[in-house]
């Protein structure tokens, strides 16, 4: 895995002493403030990859003299540029690393001017051949029916051009498109990957996968087997439990298939646990009622909140507002039909009054208030008149 070390940069007496970015910089027991020196991808980096240099604890004047990072690993020295935003400031470059850069660990310098404010390295590894993958996601190369599949062509090698790649197989509903994604392959800019899903009619075998590159040629080619669960197979049936209740702006750790009650033409949220889902259906779920409006998408729940419970889904529905009061099923089928679960709901009248209501001026709640008051007050003024002395 990538990541981010800070180095408190060295420096020379008088140097640097004036302003710094503020929670940038280190300070020593003096309390003067030291640039901190930021490097990003620098371990287990390929010939070809790209390494970011992050200079902060520098204002934009004290950089006048030029920033620059120097290691034998790049193909010859690069200016940082300053940058400025509401969080954080100072100087940056992203490098790519030579091509050509053999195995090993290579000192970095970053400068201001003809002084060394800051140390570090870049330890690059082997460079690898040409490499197409393709796997389910999650990964693994048995996959089901319906279930989603990484594609990703990776030819970080020296030579390599062109940006147009397309995959074709008979697994695929059609030719896909390859792309690089700086928010996967940050680090590598010959990466170029997609994912699609196998259609949920796929038949079992294997199936081969052709990779085509920017001039019509085929590139290299993979293979994948497709496979419907079968019994005995963890997700032939799961294990399930629900469909569970609980409110929208609740805990879903407190959903419950007992006594739970929603007004009609309210909301509920339903929850749906599988200790072994199915792949191929993780994202069809639906949770079918008379009672809702429509049936409902349950979407796999990735928050932080569901770590450590068995795999859930949910989502939320819309109860009819024009249902009587009572007990409706809610009933949710997985497995390809094989699963089949329901429980009860429990719905009250609605909030909202009835049409036959005449609530007087205006409508609802507020017109209704205020008819009864009206009323209220004609009935005071009705006694008072009847308590009133005739006239002499």
């Amino acid at each position: 895995m990538r990541w981010m070390r800070a180095v408190p940069a060295a420096l020379g007496a008088g140097v640097l002493c004036c302003a710094v970015a503020a929670g940038t910089a280190t300070a020593d027991s003096s309390g003067t403030p030291h640039p901190v020196l930021l490097v990003n991808g620098n371990y287990d980096a390929r010939p070809g990859e790209r390494v970011d240099v992050n200079l902060q604890g520098v204002d934009e004047a004290q950089g006048k003299a030029g920033v620059t990072a120097s290691s034998h690993a790049f193909t010859g020295r690069v200016h940082l540029r300053w940058y400025h935003s509401q969080w954080v400031s100072g100087y940056d470059a992203l490098v790519t690393l030579s091509p050509t850069a053999k195995p090993g660990s290579y000192p970095l310098t970053v400068s201001i001017g003809d002084r060394v404010v800051g140390h570090d390295r870049i330890e690059v590894s082997p460079g690898q051949a040409p490499r197409f993958t393709v796997a389910g996601v999650p990964g693994g190369q048995v996959v089901r029916p319906g279930q989603r599949i990484s594609l990703r062509w990776d030819d970080l090698h020296p030579g390599q051009t062109g940006t147009d790649f397309t995959v074709s197989s008979r697994a695929l509903p059609g030719s896909v498109r390859l792309e690089h994604d700086d928010a996967t392959d940050f680090y590598d800019p010959r990466a170029f990957s997609a994912t699609a899903k196998v259609p949920a009619g796929t038949k079992d075998g294997s199936y081969a996968f052709s990779l085509t590159g920017p001039h019509g040629e085929r590139a290299a080619s993979g293979s994948l087997t497709v496979r419907a669960a079968r019994p005995g197979d963890p997700d032939y049936l799961g294990k399930v439990s629900g469909p569970a209740f609980f409110t929208p702006s609740g805990d879903p750790g407190r959903a419950t298939t007992n006594g739970f009650t929603v007004h009609a033409g309210g909301k509920v949220d339903v929850m749906w646990h599988d200790a072994a889902p199915d792949p191929g259906e993780t994202g069809s779920l639906t949770a079918t009622s008379p009672a809702f409006a429509a049936p409902v998408r349950l979407a796999p729940d990735d928050s932080k909140g569901a770590d450590g419970d068995a795999p859930r889904f949910y989502g939320t529905a819309d109860v009819r507002a024009d249902l009587a009061p009572g007990s409706y099923p809610v009933t949710v089928v997985s497995h390809h039909g094989r699963v089949r679960r329901s429980e009860s709901l429990a719905v009250t009248r609605s909030l909202t009054p009835t049409k036959g209501v005449d609530a007087g001026v205006g409508g609802g709640w507020f017109g209704l208030a205020g008819g009864l008051l009206a009323l209220g007050t004609a009935a005071v003024v009705t006694a008072v008149r009847k308590r009133r002395p005739a006239r002499a």
